[in-house]
Parts: C-alpha cells; sequence; structure tokens
C-alpha cells in the first residue's frame, strides 16, 4: 500500500463522517493513480486490515471525484455483486451511496440471491430492495 493511500485512507477513518481533507487526498490520489480500472487497483493496494467500511468512504468520496461521476466505479461494484463469491467486496457494493444496478428486475435478482448465499448480508439486500421499491412507486 502506497503513503499516500494509507495516509488518505488513516484522514478518511478520523474525518468520518465529514470529509473536509479526504477530498483533497483523494484527488491526489487520482492524479498518482490515475483513473483507469481505479477502483480495482486501489482495492487491490488495500491491506484487508483496513475495515470495508473505510473503503466505502473511500469509494463514496471517488464518486463523487472522478470524471465521469463515479460511472465506472459503480459498473465495477455491481459487477462485485452479480459475482457474489467476496463478502468484503460484497459488503463495500452494498454500502455505497447509489443504489445498485440500473434495473430494478436485475437488482432484486441479483440481490436475492446474495441474501440467501451470504445470511450476513441479508438484511442489507432487502433493505435496498425495499428503497428501491418505494422510489418506483
Amino acid at each position: 500500500m502506497t503513503e499516500l493511500l494509507q495516509h488518505t485512507l488513516a484522514i478518511i477513518d478520523t474525518e468520518r463522517p465529514y470529509f473536509a481533507d479526504s477530498f483533497e487526498l483523494v484527488d491526489q490520489l487520482l492524479a498518482t493513480y490515475g483513473e483507469n480500472d481505479l477502483a480495482n487497483r486501489l482495492y487491490v493496494d488495500i491491506s484487508e486490515a483496513v475495515s470495508w467500511e473505510i473503503v466505502v468512504d473511500l469509494f463514496n468520496i471517488l464518486l463523487w471525484s472522478t470524471s465521469d461521476n463515479g460511472h465506472a466505479l459503480t459498473q465495477l461494484t455491481d459487477e462485485w455483486l452479480r459475482n457474489g463469491t467476496d463478502l468484503r467486496r460484497i459488503m463495500i457494493a452494498l454500502h455505497m451511496d447509489s443504489f445498485p444496478f440500473r434495473n430494478k428486475a436485475e437488482m432484486e435478482q441479483v440481490l436475492s440471491e446474495l441474501a440467501i448465499r451470504h445470511p450476513t448480508v441479508h438484511g442489507r439486500c432487502y433493505e435496498l430492495i425495499a428503497a428501491w421499491s418505494a422510489i418506483s412507486e
């Protein structure tokens, strides 16, 4: 893990939930890493000792900081949910500040399957399904 990434994650952890300096550090990360496959490269570089909640906060800041407004990041986390094997990645994807998937039917199918396979995320999956249903009514 690079010193900049480690410092950024530490600042995110101390600033939660009001990220003043974190945005500037994330901008530095973007300048260092570039946006190409950013989330995957960051995820690989982040130690598993770093809580998934801090990684979620980093990714949520990236939603606001990338030139595509987090589109590539959202597509990647949706793929993590479709894959459905890595619980840490699933936890991150389920707690992003964006709804997974653009298609409600696909979201319901994928999240229902995840809820069955991973009881740890059962509540969060059905919380997201209910929230999407409330919005679309």
